[in-house]
């Protein structure tokens, strides 16, 4: 998978997949080989009133919850409201009815072609905002909220919520990572990052990153408000300083 795969905003629309349900493909099932699919679906309430249980052949989901509200029956864990921020780890399609929605509900969706462990028979896990309040990393200059996957999933992904330190300006290095996939959505503000690949780029709500093993990259700066979705295929990897490249050495953000 070579290159830095960025999406911006502008592209690519939405398309309807059925009546209240629009969609729009972040095209990463054609650069991981069918691996992952990540999508940004929008629900109106009509598309989630639904009379029947039923459920998705998958291998697994995570779900994040954007803006809006969901009203959803698990028939393993009951009647739930899912309000922004909430996560949602699914395995092998767990039964499930929409019941209600609003507030212009949007949902951030992962989906694997394969199991993420392989012996949880539509297990369905919620991970609700304030259970998991946000830390300190001052050394990176963000506060996190990890969504608490890494266990959950065997070691084979983590995913956690980005926000900057108020008053806190971290000394970003050039470096890169050993992993098999990271996934970056910008949900709110901006973010600019260099890429040895790619270049310097701004990406602002609706953006995303597939970001490839072993390509050196840099922060450059945020905005305030930046709220970043991070998602991270195997959940433990290396991360390693390296030196600028020699055609980035002297480029500044603009």
């Amino acid at each position: 998978m070579p290159g830095t795969l960025i999406r911006q905003a502008g592209d690519g629309g939405y398309e309807a997949a059925e009546p209240g349900i629009t969609i729009r493909d972040l095209g990463v099932t054609d650069a991981t080989g069918g691996d992952y699919t990540l999508l940004l679906v929008r629900i109106e309430p009509e598309g989630a009133r639904v009379e029947e249980l039923h459920r998705h052949d998958e291998g697994f989901s995570l779900a994040y919850v954007l803006s809006g509200w969901l009203k959803v029956e698990f028939a393993e864990i009951g009647v739930q409201t899912l309000p922004v921020g909430t996560v949602i780890p699914a395995f092998n399609g767990p039964t499930h009815r929409e019941l209600d929605a609003g507030d212009g509900l949007e949902l951030l969706l992962l989906v694997t072609a394969n199991d993420m462990i392989g012996n949880d028979n539509e297990k369905i896990v919620l991970r609700f905002e304030d259970e998991t309040p946000y830390q300190d990393d001052v050394a990176t200059g963000f506060r996190c909220r990890d969504f608490d996957l890494a266990e959950l999933t065997g070691g084979r992904l983590t995913a956690r919520a980005l926000r900057p330190i108020p008053g806190v300006e971290a000394d970003h290095q050039w470096h890169q990572h050993d992993y098999d996939a990271q996934f970056l959505y910008v949900a709110e503000g901006w973010f600019d990052v260099e890429y040895a690949d790619s270049g310097i780029v701004r990406l602002e709500p609706g953006a995303m990153v597939l970001q490839r093993p072993g390509v050196p990259h840099i922060v450059r700066g945020h905005s305030d408000d930046l709220l970043l979705i991070e998602m991270t295929l195997p959940a433990t990897f290396e991360t390693e300083i390296v030196a600028a490249p020699a055609e980035h050495a002297d480029s500044i953000a603009g």
